[in-house]
């Protein structure tokens, strides 16, 4: 099953952390959300089959969508769903990221109408000193409020996004508890990156901000590893965790296909978008994208991955999962598998339990492990 990502260029205000391509002028939002809808229907145009894909999940991230006026959200779904005969309320999963300054109930009212069924909530922290030192808009009651608001709407998959390893006075264990104190299915969590065409980058290269800790990062990492072990949630990726439901897990099905390989369309400046064995991204500069749909052309690049290329990716992406990888499936798929392509790494990586077995024939990196475990990964890769 494939899904679509939109990307919504837009933030109140630059979070000190942040390298995503956004803009905090909106001036344009109207004629970008006509743009991207302009876009979905030139992609289904060239590459009919989008329209016919087995789409399943849409995703509508940035930068901040919920900045944007209700009318444009409905606007932009309705737009992208005609495009691509897509029926939304059908979808299994429609996402959308939203900021707790933005939960009011005319803006939740009208996301619900729109077919969104799943909201992501960038909460980051609790600790109003850590928003401020971020650079974000909101404050920890705010995010609290915001929450109970979207679920007293009607929104019964909720997700929050926490920041771990940050270098400030934060209560990192007050910080999760308050999370799963909160009305929420998901949770996802991220270490603090230092990122050079960021504030923070800048302030860490000249010296005005200290190293992060690796330290304090893998310890409150654990620390919530172990709280959700107790609680029976599922963490089924390095970064997520869903809380258990009659039949399975809240699981974020759209980023799942991320990680499966399966193929995606993105929309809107800044976004990326697959179909083996070709992955594109989209010019990320707002006025190029919109002058370029203005004379209905796309302006992306191309990118034709390599059996190789594929392989790697599939090791670093399955090897983020709890289902890890499986070597026959590996070996099916790209004729490659790291067991006989790198003996060595892969008996060493067993010799210390870098890798261990699952319960269906597979080998993951285990949970305490996993924060590192890109390195396990990347000892197997192959060169082109």
């Amino acid at each position: 099953m494939a899904g679509v990502y939109i990307h919504i260029p837009y933030c109140r205000q630059a979070c000190h952390y942040c390298d995503f391509h956004f803009s905090t002028r909106t001036s344009s939002a109207q004629n970008m959300v006509q743009s991207i809808v302009r876009e979905s229907q030139l992609r289904a145009h060239s590459e009919p089959a989008w329209r016919n894909h087995n789409i399943d999940t849409l995703y509508i991230g940035g930068g901040t969508p919920s900045l944007l006026d209700e009318r444009l959200i409905l606007d932009l779904v309705e737009g992208v769903a005609g495009a691509l005969n897509l029926d939304v309320h059908q979808l299994k999963e429609v996402t959308m990221e939203a900021n707790p300054e933005d939960l009011e109930e005319p803006k939740l009212e009208a996301w619900l109408k729109a077919g969104i069924n799943r909201l992501s909530i960038g909460i980051q922290s609790f600790d109003d000193d850590t928003l401020t030192w971020m650079n974000r808009a909101h404050t920890g009651r705010e995010a609290e409020r915001g929450v109970q608001q979207a679920q007293r709407a009607g929104f019964s998959n909720i997700t929050v996004d926490l920041i771990y390893g940050v270098p400030t006075d934060r209560n990192w264990t007050r910080d999760v508890d308050t999370a799963l104190s909160l009305p929420i299915q998901h949770l996802s969590a991220y270490a603090l990156t230092v990122e050079p065409r960021t504030v923070l980058g800048t302030r860490v290269a000249k010296g005005q901000q200290a190293p992060l800790s690796d330290e304090r990062a893998v310890s409150e990492y654990l620390h919530l590893c172990d709280v959700m072990a107790k609680l029976g949630w599922n963490h089924y990726e390095t970064s997520n965790w869903a809380a258990p439901q009659n039949d399975g897990w809240w699981t974020a099905r759209h980023n799942a296909s991320y990680w499966s390989g399966r193929p995606y369309l993105g929309l809107g400046p800044g976004a990326h978008g697959f179909v083996s064995p070709t992955r594109y991204a989209n010019v990320a500069n707002n006025p190029k994208y919109l002058s370029a749909l203005y004379e209905s052309r796309l302006a992306f690049t191309e990118e034709h991955l390599t059996s190789v290329d594929r392989y790697n990716e599939q090791l670093m992406t399955g090897l983020r999962t709890a289902n890890g990888i499986h070597l026959e499936v590996l070996e099916r798929q790209f004729g490659m598998r790291p067991d006989m392509l790198e003996p060595a790494a892969w008996e060493a990586a067993i010799h210390q339990g870098s890798l261990v077995p699952t319960p269906d024939g597979g080998h993951r990196i285990p949970e305490e492990q996993w924060i590192t475990g890109d390195q396990v990964a990347a000892s197997f890769f192959q060169v082109s």
